[in-house]
């Protein structure tokens, strides 16, 4: 594994994981949308009943006008988003190898977008902790049942337990309810951990097409803040192509992990051992395993000019200074939301970051 491509899978991480947060916020109004049905609802109930099938007519109600919305959600913005999205990962994976291979002595393929989109769609999300395998769509339509039936139980409960039409209306679209906390953090999971499988298994069909160039790849979990006991184990880990038992990220929900391809030799710019390098300024030793994000953030933005406005650009000017200048502690950084830590931005802005995802010695010309 050379540095290069190690340099380049991570930063274009960050950018994919910023990427996601644009589109976890872009369910927002079908949140509000579904506050506004709920209280319609609890509205129109009689007051404090205790009545089962008045109950579960009611739950009915919720649970179709509630499916409308998720799936408005779901086939209107996540998946068409994520389609067009498969088609840029192949295409930037492509040229991330055009970067790092010697061209003039091989043709490089790319995935077309329907073949990037046949590989997301065609294999598992795979949780070994939770015992969870499911294909993408389905994993998606799974979470919003999950979330409607726990709406129900909150309904459900409620009455039976003598709380008022608008207490139990506030305990779920109120200030501080299950819509606004525990289904907003929901989302996000759902969300990340989505566009995590599209983008790694996006990027494979390209890694697929150029199978005598790319011996298999590597696993990259450098990005996960907190990183689970799986993502530590698989960290470094070279799958390659001839391996039946391939894993690919997301290993777990909320999983920001990536792959980098590991290149045939003979056919590297890098001449140098495929070992996996240091990404610091000077390379050349061997990555510590313990590495975090707020490390190896700091080591981005010791790499000279570009290198800081890869953290101004990932962290926002004034928290980047302040994360730079020693003004933000391991500590405090572990506090910072994902948000804070991958501020979002839409597919057009991801398409424009292609310089800052590149090896800033490349970049720099040195």
């Amino acid at each position: 594994m050379t540095e290069l491509t190690i340099q380049q899978a991570s930063r274009h991480a960050v950018y994919v994981q910023r990427f996601a947060g644009f589109l976890a916020n872009s369910f927002d109004p079908y949140l509000d949308s579904l506050k506004r049905e709920l209280r319609v609802l609890m509205i129109d109930a009689p007051e404090e009943t205790k009545n089962i099938r008045v109950i579960n007519k009611l739950i009915s109600d919720y649970k179709k006008v509630s499916t409308n919305v998720y799936t408005g959600y779901s086939d209107n913005v996540l998946l068409k988003e994520l389609i067009e999205f498969a088609g840029d990962e192949a295409s930037w994976q492509a040229a991330m190898l055009d970067d790092a291979v010697d061209s003039k002595s091989i043709t490089l393929a790319t995935a077309s977008p329907a073949q990037a989109w046949a590989a997301v769609v065609s294999e598992p999300l795979i949780f070994p902790d939770s015992n969870g395998v499911k294909m993408l769509q389905p994993f998606i339509k799974g979470w919003e049942s999950n979330q409607i039936e726990k709406v129900g139980n909150i309904i459900r409960t409620g009455f039976m337990t003598g709380r008022t039409n608008q207490q139990i209306t506030q305990d779920i679209a109120g200030k501080g309810g299950y819509l606004s906390n525990q289904n907003r953090s929901s989302i996000k999971t759902m969300v990340r951990t989505a566009t995590t499988h599209t983008s790694n298994l996006a990027r494979q069909a390209t890694f697929d097409a150029n199978s005598d160039v790319i011996k298999g790849y590597e696993w990259v979990s450098t990005l996960d803040i907190r990183t689970s006991s799986t993502c530590k184990g698989l960290d470094g880990e070279v799958f390659k192509n001839a391996d039946k038992n391939k894993r690919y990220p997301p290993a777990h929900p909320n999983c920001r992990s990536t792959t980098a391809p590991v290149l045939d030799a003979r056919y590297s710019l890098d001449k140098s051992l495929n070992t996996r390098a240091s990404t610091g300024a000077k390379g050349g030793q061997q990555v510590n395993a313990d590495l975090t994000y707020y490390g190896w953030l700091k080591e981005q933005g010791a790499q000279g000019p570009k290198g800081r406005a890869f953290v101004f650009d990932t962290l926002g000017e004034e928290r980047g200074r302040l994360f730079l200048d020693g003004g933000l502690s391991a500590a405090k950084f572990k506090q910072l939301t994902l948000d804070d830590l991958f501020q979002p931005i839409k597919l057009s802005e991801l398409r424009g970051k292609k310089s800052l995802q590149l090896a800033f010695d490349a970049i720099d010309g040195g």
